[in-house]
């Protein structure tokens, strides 16, 4: 099961690029790359078609008329890159198959006006689909297609009854190579995604790790809340009834987590007996009533297990290390307390309520501290004790 992003988990949309293209990509200077990879491979496509077309047209000595058209097509090519560095590509469309198709009618362009040299690029209308393959799904080849049968049929010397069959034996061999590649790309990707969620996913609690969990903590901004939350005597679980049932509350609670949590918020395995949950946009008294819904939903796994936790409000210029940092101290004073219980890092709250109470107050006037009323016990009364 992949990394827990939501209640319900969240799959982002997989882009259709092949990594092994993106890696010869990486040497395209950045200013070619832009739009995204496709964009950038449909320019390489147009770029190498040109430089063929012209340096065949050198090769086959053609005359002035000739190579005139074969330079006018391969400028006209040049342009439509220079042109579609400024289009807004969209990485998932289809947009990109313009690519391939002005190759196509290129190459069209070429057998209407010339002679007896066009059929030597015939060679470029599988790259075409190649291209496609590589970027679209399979189906993006059919589109190809019609244009591709315009492409061949001006560059043929001849049209009689084989080059038809010719033809038809092209298509579906362009076809065909369209959709295994898509194919391979496909389980390219597949595997890449897998060996990604792999390597940031805890096995036993299905939900993220900690490298998953840095990666998410690097993302939060000011107003979300971070979370600390840690099994009370878990030790003594494993010691009294076995690691393996141990285990079994470990994956119960992710289960709950999962399931428990908002759309928008994140949890993750910190290690061994903690988890670390970060809520967006959610004040710290938020935070706290759905830990309160939480305690009740676990407390009805039937486990015997409770869990305290600390709370911490990512303020502006905080690192989210040091509200990660001020949770786990707020998780300490609820532990102090006596366990199954919640505290708020009052810091963060100080910081956050500052700027606030600053307007209501006159420059002179005295700004009382900010207490720690997060106290939270299942009988509803308060410690005395006052967390951090």
């Amino acid at each position: 099961m992949p990394p827990v992003a939501t209640g319900r988990r969240a799959h982002g949309r997989a882009s259709h690029e092949a990594p092994v293209v993106v890696r010869l990509l990486e040497h395209v200077p950045a200013w070619a790359r832009a739009g995204g990879n496709a964009a950038a491979a449909g320019r390489v496509l147009l770029l190498f078609g040109g430089a063929v077309v012209i340096i065949g047209a050198l090769s086959l000595g053609v005359d002035g008329r000739g190579l005139a058209v074969l330079a006018g097509t391969s400028g006209a090519m040049l342009g439509l890159v220079a042109l579609s560095l400024r289009v807004r590509w969209h990485a998932d469309g289809w947009g990109t198959l313009a690519f391939p198709l002005a190759l196509l009618l290129a190459l069209g362009a070429v057998g209407l006006t010339t002679t007896g040299i066009a059929s030597a690029f015939v060679g470029l209308i599988p790259l075409c689909f190649v291209y496609a393959g590589l970027f679209h799904p399979g189906r993006a080849a059919l589109a190809l297609l019609p244009a591709a049968f315009g492409a061949y049929t001006a560059m043929a010397t001849t049209l009689n009854g084989n080059a038809v069959v010719r033809l038809l034996i092209y298509a579906v061999t362009w076809w065909g190579t369209a959709q295994v590649i898509a194919l391979a790309t496909a389980y390219q990707r597949d595997i890449r995604r897998r060996l990604r969620t792999d390597a940031r996913t805890d096995v036993l609690t299905s939900l993220g790790n900690r490298r998953d969990l840095d990666e998410r903590l690097a993302g939060a901004v000011p107003g979300d809340c971070v979370v600390i939350a840690d099994l009370d005597h878990f030790k003594r679980v494993n010691d009294t009834r076995g690691h393996a049932a141990g285990d079994l509350v470990l994956e119960r609670f992710g289960h709950v987590l999962a399931e428990h949590l908002r759309r928008r918020d994140y949890a993750a395995r910190y290690g061994g007996e903690e988890f670390v949950l970060i809520l967006p946009r959610t004040e710290p008294v938020q935070a706290m009533n759905t830990l309160r819904a939480l305690r009740a939903e676990w407390a009805e796994e039937g486990t015997g297990v409770t869990f305290s936790a600390g709370i911490a409000l990512l303020t502006p210029g905080t690192p989210a290390a040091s509200a990660l940092a001020a949770a786990d101290i707020a998780l300490y004073r609820a532990k102090q307390a006596g366990r199954d219980r919640f505290r708020i890092a009052t810091e963060a709250l100080a910081a956050a309520r500052r700027p606030a109470a600053a307007e209501r107050q006159g420059p002179g006037q005295h700004r009382p501290g900010v207490r720690d009323h997060s106290s939270d016990r299942p009988d509803g009364r308060r410690d005395q004790h006052v967390g951090c």
